[in-house]
């Protein structure tokens, strides 16, 4: 039986660096509506890891598991039929959202993956919710008590998803004409977006939602990466992944302006060291814009506040710049700009110390000040 704990299927490179590494257009993302949730558990982008060795972050299960790089990237690379699980406590109750991120490239290794899968490969990422190390010492009552995650959430190479008893399939923009897969997917980094609760497990492919799988019972007691069909022969295949991100809770930002007159709007991303927005952040905003669409009488000062890596100075122009950028997305998609100041607090107040991955990514983000 297959591991529990959201379990991701991956794979390490070898020498071909040669595909391409688009990401998908921010454009597709304008009816995007997951939202992470409002606090950070665990953070990795790998960059400052080395390649070729295990990553400091993960617990390894089985198979090879180490940092690869491919293009400018560090990524997590699980070779033959590896698991990896990421170092984080616990056993998750869902009456709170839990939401789980991910980047991932499919490829094979030594031809880009449109020519694998038109030589008929195939390749399937699992995510699972105990680690495989839990559940080989759990008891029946642990067992049980997983419920509804005692089964797998698979992703297939062509965007097939499957948890449970439901299904669903990737069907966003055009298919390639030689092998019926979308274009999307091939040879791409895709994201993954995935929102739990007590009654629904969502998954996003890029800015489709794919899945909507009912929930009757259970808990997450971890969480697992793992590969199938994946191999360091020469035919064999690869899947990188990276900005691997797990956090929890969802309050209403509605409400937190009514009782604090602000909120932080978690799943506004940017690339490293840029003002430049990650198109998943769409979610988020989309979601602000509904908002103030519905309360004409809602102006807000936008935040930007980074961690403590890097220059002083350098951190308040970046922080100011980011505020800008999201003043701007909102204003093209509708908002007043009479209705939003902006404001750079570099790392000047953070919510947490920067000890660890997961407080400094608390600790970058914008905030929404009622005025």
């Amino acid at each position: 039986m297959k591991s529990i704990y959201l379990a991701l299927l991956l794979l390490l490179p070898f020498a071909n660096t040669s595909v391409s590494l688009a990401q998908v257009p921010e454009k597709t993302f304008e009816k995007f509506d997951f939202v992470q949730g409002d606090k950070i558990l665990f953070e990795d982008n790998f960059q400052d890891e080395t390649p070729n060795e295990i990553p400091s972050l993960w617990q390894i299960g089985a198979g090879r598991v180490e940092v690869a790089k491919i293009g400018n990237y560090l990524c997590l690379g699980i070779l033959k039929e590896g698991k990896a699980a990421p170092r984080i406590k616990g056993h998750y109750s869902i009456k709170d959202k839990l939401t789980f991120e991910f980047d991932y490239l499919i490829r094979a290794n030594n031809k880009t993956w449109k020519m694998a899968v038109a030589d008929a490969s195939f390749c399937e990422i699992g995510l699972q919710f105990v680690t495989s190390r839990d559940w080989e010492n759990s008891n029946e009552a642990t067992q049980q008590g997983l419920g509804d995650f005692f089964h797998s959430l698979t992703i297939r190479h062509d965007g097939q998803v499957s948890f449970n008893d439901f299904m669903g399939s990737y069907s966003s923009g055009s298919k390639d004409a030689d092998i019926d897969i979308f274009e999307d997917l091939l040879d791409k980094w895709v994201h993954v977006s995935i929102a739990i609760n007590s009654r629904s497990l969502k998954l996003y492919l890029n800015s489709q939602r794919v899945l909507n799988a009912q929930i009757n019972s259970g808990d997450i007691y971890g969480l697992q990466l793992n590969a199938e069909m994946t191999s360091e022969e020469p035919e064999g295949y690869q899947v990188f992944v990276k900005n691997v991100r797990i956090a929890e809770g969802g309050a209403d930002p509605y409400k937190l302006i009514s009782a604090e007159g602000k909120f932080i709007a978690r799943g506004i991303n940017f690339d490293v060291a840029k003002a430049t927005l990650k198109p998943e952040s769409m979610g988020a905003i989309n979601s602000i814009v509904k908002m103030m669409n519905s309360d004409n009488t809602l102006k807000f000062e936008i935040g930007g506040h980074t961690d403590s890596d890097g220059d002083d100075n350098f951190n308040f122009k970046l922080s100011k710049d980011r505020a800008d950028m999201v003043k701007e997305k909102l204003v093209e998609n509708g908002i007043d700009a009479a209705r939003l100041t902006t404001k750079g607090y570099g790392e000047s107040k953070p919510l947490n110390d920067n000890s660890t991955p997961e407080n400094k990514a608390n600790n970058r983000r914008v905030e929404f000040r009622k005025l």
